[in-house]
């Protein structure tokens, strides 16, 4: 276990190392757990963050929340953009999708369908990742690849 003035205690979990505490993204509801660093797959690996790191890691949050209206103004019109060429024409057409059509036109409207996010991740090369259970695609999610604050990828879970 590392302890970290910006991260607290940072331990082993679930889906990596996680910091102690929640963080609040801008533009989302609820506090999420933050992984740091990359998942390992591989039974005999294993993870060795430095404290260098770890300020690395907490420099590239603190940037990202800073930077967030420009952020979060990229994310909205690219998921979006997903969404129109992806899923509009199933959920503006009631006899495809089975409920009445949504008939999105904005970014902001979309976004509406973003909120349940996971968590997120940070690791090397100023990179952030956001998990999101993407309302419109429950099986596949929404992961959102940030890099340097600009928005690098976007994909479903585990693509980015």
């Amino acid at each position: 276990m590392l302890t970290h003035p910006f991260w607290g205690a940072v331990e082993e979990s679930w889906a990596g190392l996680s910091a102690e505490h929640p963080v609040s993204v801008p533009g989302f509801e609820k506090q999420v757990e933050v992984f740091l660093g990359d998942e390992l797959f591989e039974e005999d690996e294993e993870y060795d963050l430095t404290p260098t790191q770890l300020d690395e890691y907490a420099a590239t949050f603190q940037n990202f929340v800073a930077d967030a209206p420009r952020v979060l103004a990229q994310l909205k019109q690219r998921a979006f953009e997903q969404y129109q060429e992806l899923y509009a024409a199933f959920y503006d057409d009631p006899a495809q999708s089975g409920a009445p059509p949504l008939h999105l036109t904005t970014p902001d409207q979309h976004f509406a369908y973003m909120q349940n996010l996971g968590y997120l991740r940070i690791s090397d090369s100023h990179t952030l990742r956001l998990i999101i259970h993407y309302d419109l695609d429950p099986e596949h999610g929404l992961e959102i690849k940030f890099v340097d604050n600009a928005l690098a990828d976007l994909g479903g879970i585990a693509e980015t």
